[in-house]
């Protein structure tokens, strides 16, 4: 089993447990307009994201005599590859990252005219097309695996690829091709045992319709969560069912962020400030149950135990009985017993 890296870098941005990677995914909600994609860039910076991924689809080189019904869902989800050049330039200016799932082997040509830091392999290419996994793996580039439509074989081959490449950059999301996905299908323990299988970084391409199951998964140690996206619910799109707008998008994100505080562990050597200051108030302390004179030994019979944040803690009961400590002075019923009031034979 190859070591990897506890961390991954994609430009000046780390991938690693408690520095959770956000992408929003636009898909086809740029519904083929170049103006709005550049919104939904502007939108996905401005609600959490660290990245904002296309996906590299055109007919004419992914298909040979396509139906009728695949021309009419390409005509919604296709990408222009000349728009490639300003949709990232708007995220090199929103200080997000650009990239793009390459399915056909130009588009890994025209995206690496751009340096793309970083690549995703959908699950459609990972259980189908090794030729396309050699060309990213040769790139030495961090490098998405989704595991959608793919068995755990398929899985392993991409991954030998890549190993052979010496490319162990690689993070694996578990995924459901399943558009929604309900959460009773989730099965999110699949994530673990891709971890566990190729020791690596592992995260959750989320297709269900809340936010919950991707803080479940940044919990379990998830260090990407990949969410549909679109800046406005009124885009009809065929991504749109699953994708989640910029309040979710905020919504996710500061999730994420309060989620991954709350699993920092430091050792418990002492108590917090706070924590002191209560418990404090909390306290038991030995007060007199009746009146006793100068001299007279202290007998548990003698006292009660109050709440208070002064006088002798009832901890220290059993040393003052041991040691058949005497008042010296007259005390009262309903006093506090201090350390003062004692004297030790």
């Amino acid at each position: 089993m190859t070591q990897h890296s506890k961390s991954i870098t994609v430009g000046d941005t780390k991938i690693k447990k408690g520095n959770c990677f956000i992408i929003a995914d636009v898909g086809s909600n740029h519904m083929q307009d170049l103006n709005l994609a550049l919104e939904t860039i502007d939108a996905a910076a401005e609600n959490g994201a660290h990245a904002v991924k296309f996906q590299s689809l055109d007919i004419e080189k992914l298909y040979f005599d396509p139906t009728e019904d695949i021309k009419s869902l390409y005509s919604k989800i296709y990408l222009n590859e000349e728009w490639y050049y300003q949709l990232n330039e708007r995220c090199n200016q929103r200080g997000v990252h650009f990239f793009s799932s390459p399915t056909y082997m130009d588009s890994i040509e025209a995206l690496e005219k751009l340096d793309t830091k970083i690549y995703k392999l959908a699950s459609a290419q990972i259980g189908t097309f090794p030729q396309i996994i050699q060309k990213v793996a040769e790139l030495k580039k961090p490098t998405i695996f989704s595991t959608g439509l793919v068995s755990y074989g398929e899985l392993e081959n991409a991954v030998k690829i890549f190993e052979k490449n010496k490319n162990d950059d690689y993070i694996i999301l578990h995924c459901n091709a399943i558009y929604p996905t309900t959460p009773d299908r989730v099965n999110l323990e699949r994530m673990l045992i891709y971890e566990k299988m190729f020791n690596c970084l592992v995260g959750f391409s989320d297709h269900t319709l809340g936010n919950y199951c991707s803080f479940a998964a940044v919990a379990k140690g998830a260090t990407v969560i990949e969410r549909h996206f679109t800046s406005s619910n009124s885009v009809k799109s065929p991504d749109m069912v699953v994708s989640i707008n910029p309040d979710q998008l905020r919504d996710l994100s500061r999730g994420i962020a309060d989620i991954q505080k709350s699993l920092v562990t430091q050792p418990r050597l002492t108590i917090e400030t706070e924590e002191l200051s209560f418990k404090k108030s909390l306290t038991y302390r030995i007060v007199f149950n009746r009146a006793l004179k100068t001299g007279d030994k202290i007998k548990l019979q003698d006292l009660k135990f109050l709440r208070h944040t002064e006088g002798v803690d009832c901890k220290d009961l059993d040393f003052i009985l041991s040691k058949n400590a005497r008042v010296n002075a007259d005390k009262l019923s309903g006093e506090l017993l201090n350390w003062a009031d004692l004297k030790f034979e």
